[in-house]
């Protein structure tokens, strides 16, 4: 099939040739106030180039086989010049049968043959030109792809590295959790380990993926909260204003988690009564915010001004910043008329 193409190609080029030159030939014709034999000069034209055109696939093997780069410039390139003016003489010889039954004339085919054989030459060193800007055109863009494979490899392996951070950390200090409660309350314990379960089984439902419906965000938020309630039992309040047009929008998985966890070990679990945390997502245009907000004690100094260095805030700036580049924000703020609000700015997409 490539082989087809490049004799596709050289005959449309040579076509396109061929008419120009034709079109010179009949102009000058007529300046000199001679007859056009339009049928005479069409079938030499044609004869001329399209056998040109059957030598352009070999031209291309050669390239193939001989090509000119920094280490073999020096022998390729003169042999690639002597072959091209080979098969321009060999062009004439082969095809003389044809040059004879068109010119009627030995002495003025053998005249023309001698003329044409150093211009078909030249002719076909530009083909091999051509040839060989392909070539590299092609090898750039295979290693461009190349490139941008490896960037997507490299991309999503360390998104996996910081799912896989991620996790653990979560998961350790839910067992903190529970293993403080072994000691005054079995049963509560025995509960955040059931529930714990069901979100550890659930969040493996999704391997390799790193963007979720924000629905399923949410479910996975109200799994991780029904462990928690255990342990704060009535003093947490979870509210929800999640806008009916963002509920399929696409979000990072286990982005809410540690937002939500945030807001409750630095927010909730400081205040001796009760606490609430409100989830807010809407869109704005081609933008999707997501919102935590507690009321605890808020912000601790040198938080402010989107602060925060935990390793749950820090691992989901890092995953924001692989998914969506500069399209993407998360700031931390006090919150009216106290608390604070985690605020993540991302791209709108179902």
């Amino acid at each position: 099939m490539r082989w087809l193409k490049i004799l596709g190609g050289a005959l449309v080029a040579y076509t396109f040739v061929g008419a120009i030159t034709a079109s010179d030939q009949a102009i000058q014709s007529i300046q000199r106030g001679e007859v056009i034999h339009w049928a005479l000069l069409i079938q030499g034209k044609a004869i001329e180039e399209y056998t040109c055109a059957l030598f352009a696939p070999v031209l291309f093997w050669l390239v193939d086989r001989f090509p000119i780069d920094r280490q073999t410039w020096k022998r390729n390139a003169p042999f690639l010049a002597v072959a091209c003016f080979a098969l321009a003489a060999f062009k004439y010889l082969g095809f003389y049968p044809l040059w004879m039954a068109y010119w009627h004339h030995p002495a003025q085919a053998a005249l023309i043959i001698a003329s044409s054989t150093l211009e078909v030459g030249v002719d076909f060193v530009s083909v091999v030109g051509v040839a060989h800007a392909i070539r590299y055109y092609q090898r750039a863009r295979d290693r461009e792809r190349s490139e941008a494979a490896l960037r997507v490899q490299l991309s999503q392996a360390q998104l996996e590295a910081l799912k896989s951070q991620l996790h653990p950390h979560f998961l350790f200090n839910t067992l903190n959790s529970i293993a403080t409660l072994m000691h005054c309350d079995v049963a509560t314990a025995d509960e955040m380990l059931t529930q714990l379960s069901d979100l550890l089984r659930e969040t493996l439902r999704y391997p390799g993926t790193h963007e979720i419906p924000l629905s399923e965000e949410i479910e996975l938020a109200e799994r991780y909260l029904g462990i928690v309630r255990a342990r704060f039992r009535d003093r947490l309040t979870v509210v929800y204003h999640v806008a009916p047009d963002v509920r399929m929008a696409l979000v990072p998985h286990f982005i809410l988690q540690p937002l939500i966890e945030n807001a409750l070990e630095h927010g909730i679990a400081l205040e001796p009564g009760p606490g609430c945390v409100t989830i807010t997502a809407t869109r704005d245009g081609d933008r999707l915010h997501m919102a935590i907000v507690d009321d605890g004690p808020g912000l601790a100094p040198g938080a402010a001004n989107g602060g925060g260095n935990g390793v749950g805030l820090v691992n989901t700036r890092a995953r924001l910043a692989e998914l969506y580049g500069d399209r993407q924000a998360l700031t931390l703020e006090a919150a009216s008329p106290r608390g604070v609000r985690a605020t993540v700015s991302l791209p709108y997409r179902v």
